[in-house]
């Protein structure tokens, strides 16, 4: 073999040798990623800029999840309906969301979630443009059947039953309200409402308190006018994953309580923290926090109530033959009792 034939074959054998570790690093650097982001313990669900999730977001920024061993992913969805689809497509498997569309879509749609743990009570407005003399249900009533429109976050959510409650008690029929009212982006609300195209909105907060201090509209009835205390967010579970990974749910409730219990010590902080995830201004902010509670032990009784007139309003197309028997099954405390010693 000559000395240039020699060379070239080092060089072959070189380029090969090369060529073999680039492609044994991408290897490597590949499950490295993959298992960076596409690994993961549980992936959870919360609603955009619902201020009802503070909680969730707060433990998020304090890295609570990682200090509990907790690999978690998080997925974000525009109202409770959407998320109980995620549900049952097995996109997700423990969420924050309203109690409403939990009911709704476990008995109408077979999507198997249990309720582990409450949120929130209160937390939400319908809220008017300041400018059409609206200043009572009834006023609203008048304006709707004049021709006027109200926006909700979407059928079968919390705000859509308050809406219904709202409006049933000044004589409108649950066929004409859901004539009268449309579903919509919360975040889209407060401009439909200055363009004139609806007379008002209910939506979780923050987006009624940014309507009120920067949008020209003021509130007409809190959502604990309608019903003193209500029920709102609650976390469910899928039952698959609560069977097979009680562990990592008893974690989540772990540092939900502990989300809880934080922002009634560190109130500003919880402020600030709000402030930067919604985009929103602290004065908004702080008026909306006057509007919620912070809870994690379920309102039985409030949601059995819930349940009840879902079932009136006929959103229930499946109720069940006792109620009682499904609560029982529907909300599981056991881990959450274990915990905070109720």
């Amino acid at each position: 073999m000559t000395e240039e034939k020699g060379i070239a074959v080092s060089r072959k054998k070189l380029l090969a040798f090369l060529v073999v570790i680039l492609v044994c690093s991408l290897s490597v650097a590949g499950y490295v990623i993959y298992t960076m982001y596409f690994t993961y313990d549980v992936r959870i669900a919360f609603l955009t800029k619902d201020i009802h999730h503070l909680p969730l977001i707060i433990a998020i920024k304090k890295g609570w999840f990682e200090e509990y061993g907790i690999k978690a992913v998080f997925y974000e969805y525009p109202n409770g309906m959407a998320e109980m689809t995620a549900f049952g497509s097995n996109e997700i498997d423990m969420g924050y969301l309203g109690i409403a569309p939990a009911l709704n879509k476990r008995l109408n749609e077979g999507i198997r979630v249990i309720i582990v743990a409450a949120v929130n009570v209160n937390g939400s407005a319908i809220v008017v443009a300041r400018n059409l003399g609206i200043n009572s249900l009834e006023d609203l009533k008048n304006k709707l059947e004049a021709g006027g429109k109200i926006a909700h976050p979407g059928w079968g959510t919390v705000q859509h039953f308050l809406l219904t409650r709202a409006l049933t008690s000044v004589g409108m029929s649950v066929d004409r309200i859901n004539k009268k009212s449309v579903p919509m982006r919360p975040g889209d609300m407060e401009v439909k409402l200055h363009i004139g195209e609806i007379v008002g909105f209910i939506a979780w907060e923050p987006f009624c308190a940014k309507a009120v201090v920067e949008g020209g509209a003021k509130y007409l009835i809190l959502s604990g006018e309608i019903w003193k205390n209500h029920p709102c967010c609650v976390i469910a579970v899928h039952e698959n994953f609560y069977r097979e990974h009680p562990d990592i749910v008893r974690k989540v409730l772990e540092i939900h309580v502990k989300a809880v219990e934080w922002i009634k010590e560190h109130f500003e902080e919880a402020v600030k923290i709000a402030v930067e995830w919604t985009g929103m201004s602290e004065d908004v902010v702080r008026l909306a926090l006057q509007n919620v509670a912070y809870i994690y032990v379920p309102d039985v009784g409030g949601i059995k109530e819930y349940l009840e007139l879902l079932i009136n309003y006929e959103y229930i197309k499946n109720p069940p033959e006792n109620v009682d028997a499904f609560l029982n099954e529907f909300i599981n405390t056991t881990i959450l009792e274990s915990l905070v010693g109720e």
